[in-house]
């Protein structure tokens, strides 16, 4: 140790050199490393940006300006139909039953209460006076509010599923014969389900994008009724004016088994006067045997109404 410290003491100036060019070798190796990883990132880039182009020369039709343009103006006739037909879809507005929206808050519980229970009264006798059946207890799907008050905040939208339903019942019990077994309101998960203990996740690409309709109730029916009243009723589903979409729908026949071809008699047909003899041609008329079956019809039908969300945020940017 002591023979290092006598050389450095005599040789002063190649000391300093040999400590100055480690020092420097370290500061140039260090910007060589970073250069390098800026070399090699660039080129990357590069590649990249070359691998892009090649694939979009490759491409049919090639991305050129008049092939631009035209796709700008598909979207653009795109994006005017469907602004057309949500427009056509704005109008599919449920009003509040009783005309409710003009009460006042703190008085429309009460008013949609007194409205149920007379319009369940009314649908009763009609039903008795067509010849059709209500389940027990029929209730109009708000069995809940039968002996209590909804909440303020939600009487508008319970308003709005009182019109739909009374409109669905009047279209049901208006056929003779018709027996209804269930008319009931789904009641949604979340509903259900209002706190969890679960983290909630975030949301995916497709939850953040709003949906242009909102589900205003989903309605559980069962009757049983002949063909040409089940035709006309799903007829009416189509042509109302609210918007009905059919969720789940299955028919069961009341007679399991066709009628046997022995059933109309073994009685062969006689020629009516006038009709050709032996040896001519003739038409033997084939009887038809008509069932008196009936249909039972299970659905599932939720309710859909597209507010106008542009209009309404203009409104409350105002």
């Amino acid at each position: 140790m002591n023979k290092i410290k006598t050389w450095f003491a005599d040789n002063k100036g190649p000391s300093v050199f040999a400590a100055v060019f480690v020092v420097l070798a370290g500061v140039g190796g260090w910007f060589a490393y970073g250069s390098w990883d800026d070399y090699s990132a660039a080129t990357q880039t590069y590649s990249d940006a070359a691998a892009k182009l090649a694939k979009l020369a490759k491409q049919s039709p090639p991305p050129k300006e008049v092939n631009l343009y035209k796709l700008g103006k598909t979207i653009d006739d795109e994006q005017s139909a469907l602004n057309q037909l949500l427009g056509t879809l704005h109008q599919y507005v449920i009003s509040p039953f009783a005309s409710l929206e003009k009460a006042k808050s703190q008085d429309a519980p009460q008013l949609l209460q007194d409205a149920l229970r007379a319009q369940v009264t009314k649908l009763k006798g009609v039903a008795t006076t067509n010849g059709a059946t209500l389940p027990s207890g029929f209730y109009l799907a708000l069995d809940e509010y039968e002996n209590r008050l909804p909440a303020p905040d939600d009487a508008i939208s319970l308003a709005k599923q009182l019109t739909v339903f009374n409109w669905i019942s009047e279209h049901l019990i208006s056929h003779n014969g018709l027996i209804i077994a269930e008319f009931s309101k789904v009641v949604s998960v979340t509903a259900q389900n209002p706190k969890t203990d679960r983290k909630a996740l975030p949301p995916t690409t497709s939850q953040k994008s709003e949906l242009p309709y909102e589900t205003t109730a989903t309605l559980k029916l069962s009757f049983r009724s002949d063909q040409g009243s089940l035709r006309e009723i799903l007829n009416s589903f189509s042509q109302s004016p609210y918007f009905l979409v059919i969720d789940f729908l299955q028919l069961q026949n009341t007679v399991t088994e066709p009628p046997r071809r022995d059933s109309a008699g073994q009685q062969p047909a006689q020629p009516p006067s006038g009709a050709p003899q032996d040896g001519q041609s003739s038409v033997q008329r084939i009887p038809i045997v008509v069932g008196r079956e009936q249909i039972n019809a299970s659905l599932r039908i939720r309710i859909l109404e597209f507010p106008d969300r542009q209009q309404n945020h203009s409104k409350a940017a105002k």
